[in-house]
């Protein structure tokens, strides 16, 4: 279903007209562009987008049994991946999720992105805010480490917050979007840095030489950075 936009924004209604709970339409990472159900979902009405599911995988093959594993009487199926191992590919579809909904051209700027995949410490919960969600959640790390570990994961957010002088989640919520680009942006910025270093390695009258710098200058005079 979360594959099939027009039958998602269809459920989704019907689930946003029975209820006046808020609704969170939580999105499958196998599908190519993630923002497409999303967008479906939240034009049925839904308060948010939850991403991501888990990841289909195989998880491997017995070379004793010649079967796939784990096995229910010796036959299995395609489960989810979960996990510390699923986080970057979250990321990367929570800020894909973020620049729809909230970006310069953002279509639903009202509503909120709520985090899954691999989150087990503060710090991973600090990434998926800074890339654009208002709430984070764990399943995997809280079955291996224990509700515990939840008070650890604040501590270490917080942490987080107050190395950088932010006071709440929205002071630095949605902050690393901006600094993503095209390939042909980050070629062209690659060879702009170039030609300004090796302008700076260039000293081509006494004037130019600066006390302060005259040592670094130097250096960069024979220098192959």
């Amino acid at each position: 279903m979360g594959q099939d936009p027009e039958l998602l924004e269809e459920i989704c209604a019907w689930v946003r007209g029975a209820t006046k709970l808020p609704v969170w339409a939580k999105m499958t990472p196998n599908i190519t562009h993630i923002t497409d159900p999303a967008r479906a979902s939240l034009a049925s009405g839904c308060d948010g987008i939850s991403a991501i599911n888990t990841i289909l995988s195989v998880m491997g093959v017995n070379l004793e049994t010649l079967r796939p594993e784990p096995t229910v009487e010796g036959y299995s199926l395609p489960g989810g991946y979960s996990g510390k191992a699923v986080r970057p590919i979250a990321l990367r579809m929570v800020m894909e999720l973020a620049g729809m909904m909230h970006g310069e051209q953002g279509a639903f700027p009202d509503r909120s992105i709520s985090a899954i995949g691999g989150v087990e410490s503060g710090d991973d919960a600090a990434q998926f805010i800074l890339l654009g969600a208002s709430t984070v959640q764990v399943c995997t790390g809280v079955m291996i480490h224990g509700y515990g570990h939840v008070k650890t994961m604040c501590d270490q957010l917080e942490a987080f917050m107050g190395k950088h002088g932010f006071e709440t989640i929205e002071a630095f919520r949605g902050h690393a979007l901006q600094y993503f680009s095209s390939h042909a942006d980050l070629v062209e910025r690659q060879r702009q840095a170039r030609e300004q270093k090796k302008q700076a390695r260039e000293i081509g009258k006494d004037a130019q030489w600066e006390c302060d710098r005259f040592v670094e200058q130097s250096d960069m005079l024979v220098s192959n950075k």
